[in-house]
């Protein structure tokens, strides 16, 4: 005798609780899974020009209400956003444990808070060697003046852009581009380069600071990261006292004199980028990478 097929239930194996089977939902999940599946693949194929493209944007829409300044967070901002897509919580971790690497010795703090002292030093050197006007600190500057000048960097300086060009740019570009070390560093360069544009056009810094004085501090950073193992957080404290000590001296000055002190200083600046890459050879780090960056 033939057994009578029963239609299934559409509750039969579900959860207590759960909403009824919906028909053709079955066959429309894996729809919509393939499709976040190649879109997943597709934006971590093409990250870097993601990350690239998301930094301009975020970054430059601040330029009207920002007086002609760029927002330091945009390339950390795009960092996490492209993160997050790629591979989701491990990479934002990831990133969190470069920018909270600090037992890295304590040498290193050191010479990070240093670098730049050192720098504007000789190039004040330099400067009173040849004439540039030079007015009294205690009539420019004051502790008040100082607090006010500080602060805002601390909150608002360009130290919050190496979460972005170094913890994420930087170490893609070493898995995708292919050639010496020195060529990766150049691309990351200029990378920040054309993200300082709209400086250049606005008249905020001068054309050879935006061409080889950010180089020169890409290189510069670039060591720090390396030779602290991956740490975010001493380059960033380099580029902030960068900027504090700028932002000190720059007033000390004399006005018609202040270009001529900055080429100095870009001057300077490349002279040290160019000593760490002969004594490393165009290889800021000891040795390549050891790990691979999350969302590859």
């Amino acid at each position: 005798m033939n057994a009578r097929r029963v239609a299934p239930d559409p509750q039969q194996d579900q959860a207590p609780g759960a909403a009824p089977a919906v028909p053709g939902a079955a066959s429309a999940a894996p729809g919509r899974n393939r499709s976040r599946n190649a879109l997943s693949r597709a934006l971590a194929r093409h990250q870097v020009t993601v990350f690239v493209l998301v930094t301009m944007a975020v970054s430059w829409v601040f330029i009207p209400v920002a007086d002609g300044g760029l927002l330091p967070h945009g390339p950390m901002l795009a960092a996490l956003l492209v993160l997050a897509g790629v591979s989701g919580r491990r990479g934002i971790s990831g990133l969190w444990a470069q920018l909270s690497r600090w037992r890295v010795g304590c040498q290193w703090h050191l010479v990070a808070a240093g670098i730049f002292l050192v720098v504007h030093g000789a190039a004040l050197a330099v400067s009173a060697a040849i004439g540039v006007g030079m007015a009294d600190p205690g009539t420019v500057l004051s502790v008040g003046t100082l607090v006010g000048i500080w602060i805002p960097l601390v909150l608002l300086g360009g130290q919050w852009e190496e979460p972005g060009w170094l913890g994420y740019l930087l170490r893609r570009l070493r898995d995708r581009v292919v050639g010496p070390p020195l060529l990766v560093l150049l691309v990351a360069g200029l990378i920040r380069m054309v993200w300082h544009t709209p400086l250049v056009l606005l008249g905020t810094i001068p054309w050879y600071d935006y061409v080889f004085g950010v180089l020169a501090l890409q290189v510069i950073l670039s060591w720090l990261y390396d030779r602290t193992g991956g740490s975010v957080l001493v380059p960033m404290t380099c580029h902030l006292f960068a900027n504090l000590s700028m932002a000190s001296v720059l007033p000390l000055v004399d006005e018609p004199d202040r270009g001529l002190y900055w080429l100095v200083l870009v001057l300077v600046e490349v002279a040290v980028a160019g000593g760490l890459l002969l004594t490393t050879r165009g290889r800021t780090a000891r040795r390549g990478p050891t790990t691979r960056a999350p969302g590859r």
